[in-house]
């Protein structure tokens, strides 16, 4: 059976005054992923998520969670999510217990038991007024807020921005542990790609205006490799290399690269000469990041 869509969106186009931001956007996210948007600085990535929980109006295009259009959504539909962004405004005044008390009753699926299991998980103290927090302890409260509504969809706005490493690993395995055990469907836009590598299974690469690669996870490492290898000192490159070659580093006679469909044996017939040692390797998320969020070559292999 096919897994049903919870975000479809096609032909996004977003613009702010002359400046075109999303242009002719299409993507798909099916329900239980924990997909990650990536993409560079100014890529449209929060101006994306913006549109899919109805905080811009759309323009151009047709956005949709779990097939209803988010113009002019009900609040029963906007029960069904929840939002999290970095630097986002909190009731500073608000002691932590009075914030999740706030926000019990605008949901009919809100968990107590979650909220308390969360605030210990957390290390959040509920008497502490928000005001007083830090920012890493703001992103937890905010974050338990959202997941204690047990929303069927949660969209995550660079939540480990300017954390320590161990927040950042505290929220993971928090929102990991909670939101696999629930199979909600969790998209989260971040620029700390080794911290999520672990929770992600799905992945979209945000470049130019659009998601020109979105595919699991798995699946694109099964199709790119990482491949070492080391030269004889009269072998050479040819001078023209494989387009699906994507990033090549070379260092005297050791080479590395990075690519589609790389194999010993592709390598052996590629080099002028022989080779004294080659190792092939599986792709880390990073290396993906930086094959297919800037590289145009890259970006059409996936697709094909």
């Amino acid at each position: 059976m096919t897994t049903p869509n919870v975000v479809a969106v096609q032909g996004l186009t977003h613009r702010y005054g002359r400046k075109q931001v999303l242009g002719n956007l299409d993507l798909t996210i099916p329900e239980g992923a924990t997909y990650a948007l990536l993409g560079a600085n100014g890529a449209g990535k929060t101006t994306l998520l913006r549109l899919l929980a109805g905080i811009e109006r759309v323009q151009a295009g047709a956005v949709s969670l779990f097939g209803d259009s988010v113009r002019g959504m009900t609040l029963s539909q906007r029960q069904r999510f929840a939002y999290v962004a970095e630097g986002q405004e909190l009731p500073t005044w608000m002691r932590l217990e009075q914030m999740e008390a706030y926000c019990a009753p605008l949901y009919p699926t809100w968990d107590a038991q979650l909220a308390t299991q969360l605030r210990r998980r957390f290390d959040l103290d509920a008497k502490q007024k928000v005001g007083t927090m830090s920012r890493g302890q703001r992103m937890k409260a905010a974050l338990l807020c959202a997941l204690a509504s047990r929303p069927r969809l949660l969209l995550m706005d660079e939540p480990f921005t300017g954390m320590d490493v161990s927040v950042r690993d505290e929220l993971v395995r928090g929102l990991l542990d909670t939101s696999g055990d629930h199979g909600w469907t969790v998209v989260v836009s971040t620029h700390d790609i080794a911290e999520i590598e672990m929770m992600v299974d799905w992945v979209g690469f945000l470049r130019d205006g659009r998601v020109d690669v979105s595919a699991p996870l798995e699946q694109l490492r099964d199709r790119y490799r990482r491949v070492e290898f080391t030269m004889a000192p009269d072998a050479t490159l040819p001078v023209v290399l494989p387009t699906s070659w994507v990033r090549v580093e070379q260092s005297g006679q050791r080479v590395s690269v990075l690519g589609a469909g790389i194999r010993k044996a592709s390598i052996e017939k590629i080099v002028s000469g022989s080779l004294v040692a080659i190792d092939v390797h599986d792709v880390t998320l990073r290396e993906l990041y930086l094959a297919l969020a800037t590289s145009s070559t890259a970006r059409a292999e996936a697709v094909a």
